[in-house]
């Protein structure tokens, strides 16, 4: 029997044909392939401020308990709720303990050193839900106050001539979703409480981050974050 070879054309026809339908089936494929893409980051704390007592509608600056010593180491603890502007609008909650040194700086009445200063703080926005804290840290701008237990203020607030940040700051950043992400930086804050006229308690602070962008964070029960099929078997940053 007689076979016959394809020719050359033919060859060439087949392997044009072959290479056609392998085009049309790899963008067929790609087609089914989802697109990804980063997921933008929050924006940072820069410009985040919070507002209490005086400066809103409601009274909301509460000092929650003090044991003034003004010739020693007084010592009050805070809780405040209001409205949080900037970059995550919506309400916040701060509770904090300040720590005040002997009371003999001199003025009416002598104010003294702020030796300790710590909180907590959560913001709930659309933009994202935001938990952090914030202590005074070693070397920082000194920050004066005033404990006088049984009279009319309790105060601890940043020195005006100073002008600067005093407070570090951490926080995570929790987004619709639920993908986190980290920012920290400095804060400049103060709260002041009069028991006898409450009208007048307010609290402020501004937040400025030390990072160009949030950091993303791992999650190790997002599926999102890992490679494997279960939760809590480590994950690595997007």
């Amino acid at each position: 029997m007689v076979q016959l070879r394809p020719t050359a054309g033919r060859r060439r026809g087949v392997v044009a044909r072959t290479m056609s339908v392998l085009a049309v089936t790899i963008a067929a494929l790609a087609l089914n392939v989802p697109a990804s893409s980063a997921q933008v980051p929050p924006p940072t704390l820069t410009g985040e401020t919070f507002l209490g007592g005086l400066f809103t509608t409601e009274p909301s600056s509460v000092v929650t308990s003090a044991n003034c010593n003004p010739t020693g180491t007084s010592t009050f603890t805070y809780q405040v709720t209001g409205p949080a502007a900037g970059p995550y609008v919506g309400t916040f909650t701060e509770t904090g303990t300040v720590t005040i040194g002997p009371q003999s700086n001199a003025g009416t009445p002598p104010t003294g050193l702020v030796t300790s200063w710590t909180a907590s703080f959560t913001i709930a926005s659309a933009t994202g839900n935001v938990t952090g804290s914030k202590s005074l840290p070693t070397g920082a701008p000194p920050v004066v106050g005033i404990c006088t237990e049984g009279g009319d203020v309790f105060i601890a607030q940043r020195a005006a001539a100073t002008g600067a940040d005093v407070l570090a700051y951490t926080a995570t950043i929790t987004v619709p979703g639920g993908a986190q992400y980290a920012d920290h930086g400095l804060s400049e804050a103060s709260i002041n409480d009069f028991p006898t006229e409450p009208t007048f308690d307010n609290f402020f602070e501004q937040f400025v981050s030390e990072q160009a962008t949030t950091t993303p964070l791992c999650n190790e029960n997002d599926q999102s974050d890992q490679d494997q099929t279960g939760n809590d078997q480590g994950c690595q940053n997007p």
